[in-house]
């Protein structure tokens, strides 16, 4: 079965019509939903597309409907045990100097651990990291 994982940039566009990504995020949901049998996210995301939903006055009703739909049509994953391997790949990074944002860092594994086939994002960081799963941009997926 394949899975792709959702970071949070890419819900937030999807959720949010004001966001300059928001068409595109939503033209590839539509194409991922035909390519991919499982879409994932992690649980930690939430309080993060929260956050930045409440800050752009989106009003509680839409986010708990569009947290309702995540649950109902998402396979939501915790960290688990996924830190040393983490820091093992920021170690990584840092003696390369390659600047990495931990968070994302923290997302992509999750993607893997969990057995995500791929992961989409609009982080520019996360590309140049060495996984073993394949990362899409927006405009990467929808041109693929």
């Amino acid at each position: 079965m394949s899975k792709i994982f959702f970071d949070a940039n890419i819900l937030l566009d999807i959720l949010l019509p004001s966001r300059a990504n928001h068409a595109k995020a939503v033209k590839a949901y539509t194409t991922i939903c035909d390519t991919y049998d499982i879409l994932a996210t992690s649980e930690n995301i939430l309080t993060t597309i929260e956050y930045i939903a409440v800050k752009n006055g989106t009003p509680c009703e839409t986010i708990g409907k569009f947290f309702e739909g995540l649950e109902e049509n998402f396979s939501l994953y915790g960290f688990g045990n996924i830190l040393n391997e983490s820091l093992e790949l920021y170690r990584q990074a840092c003696t390369n100097n390659q600047k990495v944002d931990f968070e994302d860092l923290l997302q992509l594994q999750c993607a893997v651990k969990n057995g995500c086939t791929a992961f989409i994002t609009e982080d520019k960081g996360i590309h140049l990291l060495d996984t073993k799963i394949e990362i899409y941009s927006l405009e990467s997926f929808i041109s693929s």
